[in-house]
């Protein structure tokens, strides 16, 4: 399976935390500051609660895959042939339920994927960035 290293944009600041987190190893999701109510994506503004403040916080690194999706044919611009295939995984984190981010497949060479499976995060170099991979535990 490859890696798909296309460049993110990080120009929007509600993401920054989240690409800080891959950077130190951890998988970090907003939470209301108030009330520690875990809220992905993060919004500019929380639907009801315009006064709210959002912090990142680590979560678990262990779920189960909620979905994923196999891409065979990569539709970014250039040429990016040798990272594909690879699987998207949408990861749902143990102690986040409902919370699922977005990321891919690691270390799963003869493992098919399934909803359901357990995984564990590990942040993946991809060129000159890192991305959330999720290996199969066990």
């Amino acid at each position: 399976m490859g890696i798909p290293i296309y460049p993110p944009r990080i120009e929007d600041p509600l993401f920054q935390g989240y690409y800080d987190g891959l950077e130190a190893g951890e998988l970090r999701i907003t939470a209301d500051a108030e009330t520690g109510e875990w809220i992905w994506y993060p919004p500019e503004v929380i639907p009801g609660k315009p006064d709210a403040v959002l912090e990142w916080r680590a979560v678990s690194a262990e779920g189960s895959a909620y979905s994923f999706t196999t891409v065979i044919r990569s539709l970014l611009p250039g040429d990016h042939k040798a990272e594909v295939p690879f699987t998207v995984i949408l990861f749902e984190p143990d102690d986040a339920p409902g919370v699922r981010v977005p990321g891919i497949l690691v270390d799963a060479e003869g493992v098919e994927p399934r909803c359901g499976m357990r995984l564990r995060f590990r942040a993946v170099q991809a060129g000159d960035h890192k991305i959330a991979g999720f290996a199969p535990v066990g």
